[in-house]
């Protein structure tokens, strides 16, 4: 990632100690870049913050008691836009929709859509209107010293001097998660760096296996406390390794701020006629549920999934039956093949 490696390895170490405060933090990380970037400036002249066309309907993220718009932008199809211009075309959108919250992660197109996003969001002179989420994602190790190298180079890239959501990034099995939890490991960082003030709020996700989520929820009530989680929810999760019917109870009672992801499923149920967009949208959003991350490489998804969040209305009990029953008999794990760990 273009760090010195002398430095980078100085940072471990007084972040190992807990001798490293904010500001400690961020005078090492702005020699660290050696004046390649300026963190938290706007560029000398930043495009016009769009105005949104209308608000959007917002909801309160958990415990944390911030409130952001039901619809958020997925950092993994923002690499798929197919350029840096396009990227940011996208982020002008979104951000004129009135969408605020924006997913990243730093294995995304290996760290492209990291670096679209901070380049879009510097050049619309836009990060403070934004709420900047990534995650840490190394599945051999889920230890400190690759959360500092992926916090390191996710700041990098993104251009910002601080995140406001940091999450572990796809828990896999109960094992994965004891890892990741244990001492020296990955969470452990990354609630330092939360105490540190570099990240505001933590969170984790996962989409594979139900209880690797709940063991997290274990480790939550042993204190490790975080306030996000993401997972998916679609009509079709809620009759097969169910999330919804699993993990969403239990987020309910601890207040956790819920992400819903994978809202159609990479839209398999949209290709395989089992829902419309529109529906799987209202299914999630009537679920408690704080925010739906949706994936949108196109200006024109965009604008039409905005459109759904402005109509949106919660499904009726006997809606939300009928769209249960309608889709069960077509519910199949290829249409949720990220719960077979092909990915």
């Amino acid at each position: 990632n273009g760090f010195p490696r002398p430095s980078r390895r100085a940072f471990r170490r007084a972040h190992r100690r807990g001798a490293m405060d904010r500001a400690g933090f961020l005078k090492w990380l702005g020699a660290a870049i050696g004046g390649r970037l300026t963190l938290g400036a706007r560029p000398a002249s930043p495009a016009p913050i769009p105005v949104a066309v209308s608000e959007l309907p917002e909801r309160r993220l958990g415990r944390t008691g911030v409130t952001l718009p039901i619809l958020g932008l997925g950092g993994w199809h923002l690499g798929d836009a197919g350029s840096e211009r396009a990227a940011g075309e996208l982020v002008e959108t979104a951000l004129a929709e009135g969408i605020r919250f924006f997913d990243n992660a730093e294995s995304y197109h290996a760290g492209t859509s990291e670096r679209w996003l901070g380049a879009a969001l510097a050049a619309l002179g836009a990060r403070a209107q934004a709420f900047l989420m990534t995650k840490t994602y190394d599945l051999a190790h889920r230890s400190r010293d690759s959360a500092a190298r992926h916090l390191e180079g996710g700041l990098q890239r993104l251009r910002t001097d601080h995140l406001d959501l940091w999450q572990l990034h796809s828990v896999r099995s109960v094992e994965d998660v004891d890892r990741a939890f244990r001492r020296g490991g990955a969470m452990e960082y990354i609630v330092d760096a939360q105490r540190q003030g570099v990240v505001r709020f933590t969170g984790v996700t996962g989409h594979r296996d139900p209880a690797a989520n709940l063991r997290a929820l274990y480790y939550w009530d042993q204190g490790i406390r975080f306030d996000t989680m993401q997972m998916p929810l679609n009509p079709i999760d809620h009759h097969q390794r169910s999330f919804e019917r699993q993990v969403l109870p239990e987020l309910v009672k601890r207040d956790i701020g819920v992400l819903a992801m994978k809202t159609s499923s990479d839209g398999r149920l949209l290709r395989s006629r089992v829902c419309t967009a529109a529906e799987c949208h209202r299914y999630a959003w009537s679920l408690p549920t704080a925010i739906a991350v949706v994936g949108m490489e196109r200006p024109t998804l965009v604008r039409e999934n905005a459109r759904h969040a402005r109509e949106f209305s919660p499904l009726t009990d006997p809606e939300r039956r009928a769209l249960l029953d309608r889709v069960a008999p077509q519910a199949s794990l290829r249409l949720e093949p990220y719960k077979l760990g092909e990915y």
